[in-house]
């Protein structure tokens, strides 16, 4: 069996249109983390007032997981 079939794609890449692929999920924070299937952009998503999921920033692991100075 494949592992692919059974992932959720929600969304499209902000630079290249491809669907995206649900990586890691915060319930503690409310926050999730997509990654596109086609360029492997990371997504950051994060739940606002209203309970619908916005769009915090998106780039590769080594800009975005980096400790700020």
């Amino acid at each position: 069996m494949s592992g692919e079939s059974n992932r959720a794609y929600t969304g499209k890449c902000v630079d290249c249109g491809s669907p995206l692929v649900l990586y890691e999920m915060d319930f503690e924070k409310n926050r999730r983390v997509m990654q596109c299937t086609r360029c492997g952009l990371y997504h950051f998503y994060k739940k606002d007032f209203f309970g619908k999921w916005k769009l915090v920033k998106a780039g590769r692991v080594s800009d975005l997981w980096r400790k700020p100075k």
